[in-house]
């Protein structure tokens, strides 16, 4: 139904009006009726003195007739039977004193009787047609009321759910034609003044994943499910994905085959954005519930643990007596040790609140990879890495890398603690570094047992843990999350699998810097070059 086509109300007021119209005349009162017939009746004998004059004749009954006719139009039978007694008395006082003789009266007062019998009988007739063309007149008005009353509720329904929204749609099963009101010209992107698009068209508009929901949806409504309700997405003419919430209900014949179906379309995109915004922010709850939760656990047992350990080593060294010789100084590395691994836990827990507010940013500089690799290995494999052993395989040709130096120390030092705490004491890690394409790819590699294959796709979720390592090896489950999210930020992407030859391999990639053609001084994210196929990251 297109607004500003009269719908099934107002076309049914419309035609109701046009014939009301057509039909209405004069109508009379019993007493007018009375008067009208005497009337008719005075001026048709009149008429007939007129005409006998004129032809100097006798013209008979043929006009007293139409005169009775006519007064039972207007009059009714009252107004038709009047006139024709008007007219045999009028006619007998007035036309019949000519007569010659006895014979010639006779004849006249048997024409009068039969114009009585044939006038009253007419008049009765022609004014039984005006009684039903009257009643038909009042059943028109009562239809035209009606239809004019269905047609202001008609709008009034259609403005209610047109300020929602909400559009009319008709479907003639049989010939396919589909009629819209305005809203759902609206809804589809569409001109309201042009006509609606046929089935295929506007099967066609909706959006390919929905589709075949749709269709499903119509071939169950006809096939004899009484009504549909389904929210599925239109794509308009300029691209844009809306959503509709579409209901209607199927009529059928009285051998149940599908006649029409009407029902109403409403845009919900708002509400449905809404609701995603809703689903996002319940999430971020649930997320920032966990991250909680992660620091609660960290800060009672991570935390706890180096603090422990350093307060009662200070406590021994401060006793009277053991402050000198080796002991002490096996003490302070102890304590040192500790320190460090509270500083490292700290710094994961930085980054972590970082990213649960949304706020982790890197300020990427450039970065020597080779003078970084080197001196954060140095810095450590003789300490906190001791138990393992530590191999540096640097390409010689290893480029400027954008990135933080700080990010990226932290990143190596959580993987190589992650080596020395899961692989056995004095296994092999080695770190090794080379160009691929636009990035350098760094890979910390051990001959340790290995990292099994679900493990591969969940090591880097927060608190994540392997079950059977997690039995034996104490850890917060953070460290890879935390390495995750600095490669993320910082533009590269990170991997963990299972060596062929045993043991694991993490990995990650810094993006490549080229000196800048124009400046020296400065240089820009080099353009990703052909490289050589790989089945996956770090293969």
């Amino acid at each position: 139904m297109v607004e500003g086509t009269p719908g099934l109300a107002a076309r049914a007021s419309g035609r109701a009006k046009g014939e009301l119209e057509r039909a209405r005349d004069i109508r009379f009162g019993a007493g007018q009726s009375l008067l009208v017939g005497m009337f008719i009746g005075w001026a048709g004998v009149a008429l007939k003195l007129g005409f006998n004059e004129f032809i100097g004749g006798d013209t008979g009954y043929i006009l007293l007739m139409g005169a009775s006719v006519l007064a039972a139009w207007f009059g009714g039978a009252i107004g038709g039977v009047t006139a024709s007694v008007t007219i045999s008395i009028l006619n007998a006082v007035i036309l019949d004193l000519g007569a010659s003789n006895s014979q010639a009266r006779d004849v006249e007062q048997f024409k009068e009787l039969m114009y009585i019998v044939a006038g009253t009988g007419v008049a009765l007739l022609v004014g039984s047609r005006r009684a039903s063309r009257d009643r038909l007149v009042d059943a028109l008005e009562e239809v035209a009321t009606l239809a004019e009353t269905l047609e202001t509720r008609d709008t009034r329904l259609e403005q209610v759910l047109a300020s929602s929204g909400t559009g009319f749609w008709e479907w003639d099963v049989s010939s396919g034609r589909l009629e819209w009101s305005d809203a759902i010209f609206h809804q589809h992107g569409l001109d309201p003044t042009g006509p609606a698009p046929t089935l295929p068209a506007f099967v066609r508009s909706i959006h390919p994943a929905d589709r075949d929901a749709f269709e499903t949806a119509i071939r169950s409504v006809v096939g004899g499910a009484p009504t549909f309700e389904l929210d599925f997405r239109v794509v308009r003419p300029d691209g844009s994905v809306h959503w509709i919430r579409g209901a209607g209900r199927m009529f059928r014949d009285s051998a149940g085959a599908a006649l029409r179906m009407t029902g109403t379309g409403q845009d919900i995109t708002d509400a449905r954005r809404l609701e995603a915004e809703r689903e996002q922010m319940l999430a971020a709850e649930r997320r920032a519930g966990a991250f909680r939760e992660a620091f609660i656990d960290v800060i009672s047992h991570e935390l706890r643990t180096p603090i422990t350990t350093i307060l009662g080593l200070t406590e021994i060294l401060a006793r009277s007596g053991r402050s000198a010789g080796e002991l002490s100084g096996e003490l302070l590395e102890d304590v040192r040790s500790e320190s460090e691994r509270l500083h490292r836990l700290v710094e994961d827990l930085l980054v972590l609140s970082r990213v649960e507010r949304g706020g982790l940013e890197v300020d990427s500089e450039p970065l020597d990879t080779r003078r970084l690799l080197e001196r954060v290995i140095a810095a450590h494999q003789a300490s906190d890495l001791a138990s393992i052993r530590i191999h540096l395989q640097l390409a010689p040709d290893l480029p400027i890398v954008a990135g933080e130096a700080t990010y990226v120390e932290q990143i190596l030092r959580n993987l190589l603690g992650n080596a020395a705490k899961y692989a056995p004491a004095g296994t092999e890690v080695i770190v090794s570094a080379r160009r691929r394409g636009a990035t350098v790819e760094v890979r910390v590699s051990d001959d340790g047992p290995g990292i099994p294959k679900v493990s591969q796709r969940r090591a880097f979720e927060l608190f994540y843990r392997d079950p059977d390592s997690a039995r034996v090896v104490a850890g917060s489950g953070i460290g890879l999350f935390v390495c995750a999210s600095l490669v993320e930020a910082m533009g590269g992407r990170i991997w963990a699998k299972r060596r062929p030859t045993g043991g694991a391999e993490f990995g990650f990639t810094l993006r490549v810097l080229e000196a800048d053609p124009d400046d020296d001084d400065v240089f820009v994210i080099a353009p990703p070059l052909a490289a050589p196929a790989s089945p996956e990251p770090g293969a």
